[in-house]
């Protein structure tokens, strides 16, 4: 299964650790398909796709990055950095 299908499966929190083991996995077997590979490029990466996802939806179309907790999503992040 491509990971762009795991991707759109995702709508919990056991699909979103899915996911993620699928993207490592992903990583590591289709380096080639990746533009960001360092750590940095990726959060770069990460943070100009969230800026940029402004133009992303036409006027007519709900912005589902209106209703984020980005506390939550900062926290999983920071903790991604420090939890064994």
């Amino acid at each position: 299964m491509e990971i762009v299908d795991i991707l759109e499966k995702v709508n919990n929190k056991d699909d979103f650790v899915n996911f993620v083991h699928h993207l490592i996995s992903d990583f590591k077997t289709n380096t080639k398909d990746w533009v960001n590979t360092s750590l940095e490029d990726y959060l770069n990466g990460m943070a100009s796709w969230v800026e940029d996802s402004d133009g992303l939806f036409s006027e007519s179309e709900e912005n589902p990055l209106q209703d984020i907790n980005w506390n939550l999503v900062a926290t999983v992040l920071f903790t991604g950095s420090r939890y064994e």
